[in-house]
């Protein structure tokens, strides 16, 4: 299925390139220019950011007897199905990114067990959404927590990647959520805001380097 988006996405790109040198700029308004010049956009957005290499890592930093020693204090037994008890994610550096630079959505996770079992499957997903239309996903990848100990506890996690160059101006959406034993729980939305270095620069800055 990903690999037929793929080309419908090369096609894409490829047709509304043509369609600009075939028909020439005096037999099209500059309205459909401006319409098929952002259609070559999102599908060169959508390329790049399909290529795109993210990696992730985890690390255990609670063990489960301590969360379930916590939960039980509190709710006095364990819960009948597991709990994803606490999730947070951010941007870093910050939400303002560049193109070519390290970027990483940093996480902090705790899931307690079910009293009916003592294995639990801890998933996070990231899912990054188009500039432009922004219930278009360009990038969904979801990684194993806790693959080898199958345990719940507390845990921290980084996805980092690096947007590509070329990639259109604007805002990002990105979304990321805790799934356990194949149930989603509530996302953590937050964006990246893509601008050029030359953005990121004082006007003064821009004067003396030209």
């Amino acid at each position: 299925m990903q690999l037929a988006t793929h080309k419908n996405q090369l096609i894409a790109v490829l047709l509304s390139i043509t369609l600009i040198t075939s028909a020439g700029c005096g037999g099209i308004s500059s309205k459909r220019l401006k319409q098929i010049g952002t259609i070559v956009a999102v599908g060169i957005a959508a390329k790049l950011i399909y290529d795109m290499v993210v990696e992730y890592q985890s690390k255990q930093v609670n063990a489960e007897n301590e969360v379930v020693d916590r939960y039980v204090k509190i709710h006095k037994k364990l819960p009948d199905e597991p709990v994803l008890v606490n999730y947070e994610s951010s941007i870093r550096p910050g939400e303002v990114v560049s193109a070519g630079n390290d970027i990483s959505i940093q996480s902090r996770l705790e899931v307690v067990r079910s009293a009916s079992s003592r294995t639990v499957d801890i998933q996070e997903k990231i899912t990054i959404y188009d500039n432009d239309d922004h219930s278009k996903e360009l990038k969904s990848l979801t990684k194993s927590v806790n693959d080898e100990s199958k345990t719940s506890g507390s845990f921290e996690n980084e996805f980092t990647f690096k947007l590509p160059k070329g990639m259109p101006q604007g805002i990002y959406p990105v979304k990321t959520e805790v799934i356990v034993d194949g149930v989603a729980f509530d996302p953590v939305n937050s964006q990246m805001q893509l601008v050029y270095i030359e953005e990121l620069r004082s006007p003064s800055e821009l004067v003396a380097s030209n």
